[in-house]
């Protein structure tokens, strides 16, 4: 089997595995606490109800929710790759095929239980996609686009679009349902925070006896540049050699792997990097 099938046969089943967690929580906390959906889903259902409070006119729901999504694909498609969109609308068919086959149940009543929980499982299920190198539809096709655009993580500003929306549909339907879908929401954005690694950044300063090995081999492996800079150790006045390099977070054991395996009596000290200006090699969809 080839790298590239291996490969997408991972992402597959990632993929399937997100779509089952979601529709699970969808049939489970999501139903019981009645919770409002955010992103092109929250969007529709606000539109269709408007419709038929305010002008007695019956919009349906999957339609105006599949229009929605038809300029997201298109953009998914043309900007990230079609691959990229072909596992997505693989989660995103997937996970209405599971809401419709397995059993509705409920775990519990309490409203900030149902929340949090349910933000969890939905945070966890949108991580498995983001995995295999896709997203959940939706919304999540516009965080994307932008977040390769800008090179930055945008759940956050979808998060507020979110709020926003949310918070027109309590003024105009139910607080209660509301206020706890805000929480379902926030939640489910910050365990996409903490697994999504794409976007974070790491500097390493490396002192090495060996700065030409570990060099070629952080080219050569990872296709990330590497800054040599001269210094003299303060305790043995000897002339050292200090390496610079910044990775992806989710490079970060793989790179002091590397350099442990070539030097390992050389001193590594990782630090976070809050924003890069200028050419990084970065991982695509």
């Amino acid at each position: 089997m080839s790298k590239k099938t291996t490969e997408m046969t991972r992402d597959v089943l990632l993929a399937l595995m997100a779509a089952l967690l979601a529709a699970g929580n969808l049939n489970s906390f999501v139903a019981a606490g009645d919770l409002m959906p955010g992103g092109f889903s929250g969007l529709a259902l606000l539109i269709s109800r408007i419709a038929g409070r305010q002008w007695g006119i019956t919009l349906n729901y999957s339609v105006l929710y599949i229009l929605f999504n038809i300029p997201g694909v298109i953009l998914a498609f043309k900007a990230v790759s079609p691959r990229f969109t072909a596992v997505s609308l693989i989660d995103v068919v997937m996970t209405s095929v599971f809401v419709a086959i397995l059993p509705s149940f409920t775990i519990t009543k309490d409203m900030l239980l149902i929340s949090v929980f349910g933000g969890i499982i939905n945070g966890l299920s949108s991580a498995a996609v983001l995995e295999a190198n896709a997203c959940g539809g939706g919304t999540d096709f516009i965080s994307i686009y932008f977040a390769k655009k800008y090179r930055k993580a945008m759940w956050n500003y979808m998060l507020l679009f979110n709020v926003a929306l949310l918070m027109i549909t309590g003024f105009l339907f139910s607080w209660t349902a509301a206020l706890y879908s805000i929480i379902f929401q926030f939640v489910s954005t910050q365990v996409v925070n903490y697994f999504d690694t794409r976007y974070k950044r790491s500097c390493f300063f490396i002192v090495t006896s060996k700065p030409e090995e570990i060099t070629a081999e952080v080219v050569k492996q990872l296709n990330h540049s590497v800054t040599e800079l001269s210094g003299i150790g303060g305790f043995t006045h000897k002339q050292r050699m200090m390496l610079y390099t910044v990775c992806g977070d989710y490079e970060v054991n793989r790179l002091t792997k590397i350099i442990m395996d070539i030097d390992p009596q050389a001193f590594v000290n990782v630090i976070k990097s809050t924003r890069i200006t200028g050419n990084f090699n970065q991982r695509p969809f």
